[in-house]
């Protein structure tokens, strides 16, 4: 089990703040932009490296953020004539939010990159425990929830189990609050242990 790769990243970086939404690395986001404060912060994150990082509220002022967050690379963008943008946002790493740089008309953040770690662990544990989690996957797909079309297939494919936790729960984790708890989670077993528990909830 190899835990995440640091992405480099820029020490600073524009923040959207969405509520319910979370960003997991390698997940794709679309993302349909329109507020003007937005697109002023797209112009800048497609003029600087193309990333931008992604958060949730606190509140519905949006005064106070969580200060773990997703950090994105804007894939693809098509820019509409009425001035707003339709954006694929890959996920590439976590990041903690060290402070702020400017918080109006968007914010800007100074972040410091997070990366998994392996934690106390035992293999056949673990190998017990994704198996349970592929078992969970499957009883989503008997209960008629429709699955991305390539989801089963990389399933099966990775190996890396932080990897396999961060696509199972962009995919299907509906409950924000968990979300981002899986989101801060940066030790796998236990990050897989909070999946096992919000998916049997969900399925409950």
């Amino acid at each position: 089990m190899n835990g995440d790769k640091i992405q480099e990243l820029p020490e600073t970086l524009p923040v959207m703040v969405l509520p319910g939404v979370t960003l997991f690395p390698n997940a794709l986001l679309p993302l349909f932009i329109f507020e003007p404060r937005y697109r002023a912060m797209l112009d800048e994150a497609l003029g600087a490296g193309r990333m931008l990082a992604m958060a949730m509220p606190r509140d519905e002022e949006e005064s106070e953020v969580e200060v773990v967050a997703g950090v994105g690379l804007v894939r693809a963008c098509v820019r509409n004539d009425d001035g707003t943008s339709n954006l694929i946002l890959q996920g590439v790493s976590r990041a903690r939010f060290t402070g702020w740089e400017q918080t109006e008309p968007y914010r800007i953040a100074r972040i410091e990159p997070l990366a998994s770690s392996e934690g106390d662990h035992e293999n056949e544990d673990l190998k017990r425990k994704v198996t349970q989690l592929h078992a969970l996957c499957a009883r989503f797909k008997e209960q008629g929830i429709e699955l991305p079309s390539q989801f089963e297939a990389y399933l099966n494919q990775i190996t890396d189990i932080g990897v396999i936790t961060d696509l199972v729960a962009s995919t299907l984790v509906a409950n924000p609050v968990v979300r981002q708890e899986l989101l801060k989670e940066l030790e796998i077993p236990k990050r897989l242990e909070k999946l096992l528990v919000g998916l049997r909830l969900q399925l409950s």
